[in-house]
């Protein structure tokens, strides 16, 4: 009896030992998420309560975007260079990246000539596309296979609320019905603002998962 009972606590142990393993990652994730959001809205908060900058092109809710997708940018343009088997599908996700880098920052290119940022990002793009041909055989595959990983959900999610959902919800006509006579731009540039810069930070959430998490893809590195 002595004997089976010890079997017994130390199945217990063990296995409560593996449940805390599996959970504690899961809390870490759930508070960076939290802080996530709570960063979003709280960056909203100081250039519109603190600063009254009235989310400008210089706020910090603009920084927060241009750096977050510079980051994401730039780790998918790493990989790029390090990863062969993957290489025409990161370099196509670094090239996207690195457009929508600089169309955040179109107001600064304004100051050479209105519109400038058209050159710089149609010779990013031509870079782009001329690697990605190149390296067409690293692009199919590699894509399908972050799919079905985690992380990528993160990217998608975070692309489809900047490129979609934050136009659309942001819309004016959309505004101007809801506050009527008491419309005020000011509402419905905070809510665009607010929901691109969390598109921004999932973006850049599920890139940094996708750095972490490189030393286990198949790839033949450089």
């Amino acid at each position: 009896m002595s004997i089976l009972a010890g079997t017994n606590r130390y199945k217990t142990t063990h296995s409560g030992t593996g449940t805390h393993r599996l959970v504690f990652p899961i809390l870490i994730e759930f508070l960076v998420l939290l802080v996530l959001l709570i960063a979003v809205v709280l960056a909203i908060n100081i250039d519109v309560v603190i600063l009254e900058n009235n989310l400008s092109e210089v706020s910090v809710t603009e920084i927060l975007q241009s750096v977050f997708i510079l980051v994401s940018a730039m780790i998918f343009a790493w990989r790029a260079w390090r990863h062969i088997r993957s290489r025409g599908y990161f370099i196509a996700v670094a090239t996207l990246f690195a457009c929508m880098f600089v169309r955040e920052n179109d107001a600064l290119l304004d100051h050479i000539r209105h519109g400038f940022w058209i050159v710089p990002v149609g010779m990013i793009a031509c870079f782009g596309i001329i690697s990605v041909c190149r390296y067409r055989d690293s692009l199919a595959g590699p894509l399908a296979r972050h799919f079905q990983e985690r992380h990528t959900t993160f990217i998608f999610i975070g692309l489809l609320l900047l490129l979609v959902f934050s136009r659309l919800f942001g819309t004016g006509s959309l505004w101007q019905a809801v506050m009527g006579a008491g419309y005020d731009p000011s509402v419905k540039t905070v809510v665009q603002e607010g929901l691109e810069l969390l598109g921004y930070a999932l973006i850049t959430y599920g890139t940094v998962l996708s750095f972490a998490n490189r030393e286990t893809a198949p790839d033949t590195h450089r």
